[in-house]
Formats: structure tokens, sequence, C-alpha cells
């Protein structure tokens, strides 16, 4: 005759050694994918859970990843990260130096020496704002938007590339799942 299990039969689900991958959210074998230093903060603190752990370092992992490639795609058309940004707020129309340091965030310092860089390859122009005469307005120029334009289909091809291992379902599904998370982070953000 069987017995029910008692309390002290189950497994701790905080012992390292006894982890039941279904139950704790990673696929079997998946704690075994972990980085070395992973496995250690979970053997070390049981109070994490590898589940979420896994998520947070693969998320990371794959945005330096994503972001590494897109510096080489930019380098490859002569572009920064930085003057990319720039440019995409340009795109858009005329913009005010601090209109610019306040969207991307930088410095005014900052920005003269991107507005700089990016006018001496004739990427920008600055020309007086008619609504105000001390003040200059930034636009990009043709040569800046076929710049532009060049990164964009190197980059959009080589994130196709990047992404050839997931089907469409794959697809659909990582968009959905990412959109919820962002959704709960932004909740908690608010809250």
């Amino acid at each position: 005759m069987t017995r029910a299990p008692s309390e002290a039969d189950r497994p701790d689900p905080h012992d390292s050694s006894v982890r039941d991958d279904g139950e704790r959210g990673l696929a079997p074998g998946g704690e075994e994918r972990l980085k070395p230093h992973v496995r250690m903060a979970l053997a070390t603190w049981p109070q994490i859970d590898p589940a979420v752990e896994a998520i947070v370092n693969q998320i990371g992992d794959a945005h330096r990843y994503l972001t590494t490639e897109m510096r080489e795609s930019l380098a490859h058309v002569g572009l920064t990260l930085e003057e990319f940004k720039v440019l995409m707020e340009l795109r858009a129309g005329p913009r005010s130096h601090g209109s610019l340091s306040r969207g991307l965030q930088v410095s005014t310092g900052a920005m003269t020496n991107r507005l700089d860089k990016l006018e001496r390859q004739a990427l920008v122009t600055r020309a007086r704002d008619p609504d105000d005469r001390r003040g200059v307005l930034l636009s990009m120029t043709e040569a800046g938007s076929e710049r532009l334009g060049a990164y964009i289909d190197r980059g959009a091809q080589r994130e196709r590339q990047l992404l050839e291992g997931l089907t469409q379902t794959d697809k659909r599904q990582l968009n959905d799942l990412l959109a919820k998370l962002l959704d709960s982070l932004r909740a908690e953000q608010a809250g």
C-alpha cells in the first residue's frame, strides 16, 4: 500500500541539487545552458529563481549581441550609434540644438560634438531659426538621408539573418511574450 507523501518527503524547491526544471520554469536541461556564474549564484543563493535569472541573463545577452551587430552595421556605412540617433531625430524635420539634447538625453556639449562631426561629413546643416534670431535649426541633408537609408537597408537585412533560426510562429510568440514582459515592467515602474 502506498502512502501520500508527507511534507518531509517533498523536495525543498530551494535546494539546487533537487530542481525540477519543469516546475521551476526552465525547459529540461535548461539549467545546464546557464552561464557558470549564474549556476554558481543559483547554488549559493537558493532564493534566486532559476527561470527568472535565465530570462534576465538571456535578454541581457541578446541585447549586447544585437547592439554589437548594430554598431558593426553602422560602422560599415560610416556612422556611430550616437550619430544614427541624431539622424533619426532629424528625420522628422528640423530641430533645435536644445530639443535634440533633451530628446536624446545628452548634454549640450556632447550634442555640439556630434553635430560638428555630422556637419563636417555634410550629413546635417545648421540654419538660423526664423522664429528665434538667436536660435539655430538643424536639418538632415540629402547625404544624411542616403547614409541613414544605407544603414537601414543593411541593418534590416542583418537582423533578418540573425533571427533566421526562428519560425514565423516563434517570432510571433516571442513578440507576444516580450510585449507582456514590457507591459509588466512598465506597470511596475509606474506603480
